[in-house]
C-alpha cells in the first residue's frame, strides 16, 4: 500500500470531518469525505496508481466490517426478537441501493471511457 494513497484518503476525511463540524449536518463526516474524493476524482478524469492500490488494499478488509453488526445481534439477546424486522429490513434496503448506486456509478464511468 502507498503512503501518498492512504495520506489521500485520510485528508479527504478530514475534509469530510470538518466540514460536518463546522456545519453541523446530521451525516457522518466519513460520508461527506468519501462524497469530496468522489467528485474530485470526477472533475480530475483519473484516479492515481497510489490511491488505486490503496484503496485496493483496504477493501480487502471489508468484511471486518461485518463482524460488528453480528456482534451487535449477539449482545442484543432477548431485545432482537422485538427488533428482527427493522434489522432486516435496514441491511436489505441498504444493500438495494448499494446495488443500484454502484449499478449507476458503473454506467456512468463506462460511459466515459467509451
Amino acid at each position: 500500500m502507498k503512503l501518498s494513497g492512504l495520506l489521500t484518503l485520510l485528508l479527504f476525511h478530514l475534509f469530510g470531518e470538518a466540514i460536518v463540524q463546522l456545519t453541523g449536518l446530521f451525516i457522518p463526516g466519513a460520508v461527506v469525505g468519501l462524497l469530496l474524493l468522489f467528485f474530485a476524482l470526477l472533475l480530475r478524469g483519473r484516479v492515481s496508481g497510489s490511491l488505486e492500490q490503496s484503496s485496493k488494499t483496504l477493501i480487502g478488509f471489508l468484511p471486518l466490517l461485518l463482524i460488528l453488526p453480528s456482534a451487535g445481534i449477539f449482545f442484543l439477546g432477548e431485545n432482537f426478537n422485538d427488533q428482527w424486522l427493522a434489522f432486516a429490513g435496514a441491511i436489505v434496503a441498504g444493500t438495494l441501493l448499494t446495488l443500484v448506486f454502484c449499478a449507476l456509478l458503473m454506467k456512468l464511468m463506462v460511459g466515459r471511457h467509451d
